[in-house]
């Protein structure tokens, strides 16, 4: 795999959230991460410019609709899969052209009423297992949201991954 091209490859979110909070085992092995430390290591190492033109070749292996939408804190890249309804984000947040991102948030999104309850406990459990993924080096902070639009709506679950260091 061409290292920044597959957009999978940032993370497992969609089958993993699925997996965790449906207790569906559909496309999950024991061994996929909710991020992969390899991949958040990689764009923490970027400049604003190295990513957006990697942000512009990526794909998603299954054949997702991509889009690409150049922002000025760095380009925010989506994968919408039509016949699920399920879709990816990823947005590292640059503060300017040089240098690493503050933050980097990946985002899964899910039919309106996929998600039926986001606890506290959840979000507990999901947060230690991104941790232990990442190792020591990042702090991770995830967020649950309903969006109204566009209709029906989305469930979104972001993860929200800064440097230890920052």
């Amino acid at each position: 795999m061409t290292p920044m091209r597959e957009l999978s490859a940032i993370g497992v979110l969609a089958a993993a959230f699925v997996a965790l909070v449906l207790g569906s085992t559909v496309g999950v092995s024991a061994e996929e991460r909710v991020v992969s430390k390899q991949d958040a290591d990689r764009i923490f190492q970027l400049n604003r410019t190295e990513w957006n033109g990697q942000a512009q070749q990526m794909f998603h292996p299954e054949g997702w609709e991509l889009r690409v939408r150049p922002l000025e804190t760095g380009t925010t890249v989506m994968a919408f899969d039509p016949k699920t309804g399920m879709g990816l984000s990823v947005q590292p947040l640059f503060p300017g052209p040089q240098g690493p991102p503050d933050r980097l948030i990946v985002g899964s999104y899910y039919p309106a009423g996929t998600i039926r309850e986001f606890t506290d406990e959840l979000k507990r459990r999901m947060e230690a297992d991104a941790r232990v993924d990442l190792g020591p080096d990042y702090s991770v902070n995830i967020s649950f949201s309903r969006m109204t639009s566009p209709p029906p709506g989305l469930d979104v679950v972001d993860v929200i991954i800064t440097r230890g260091d920052q």
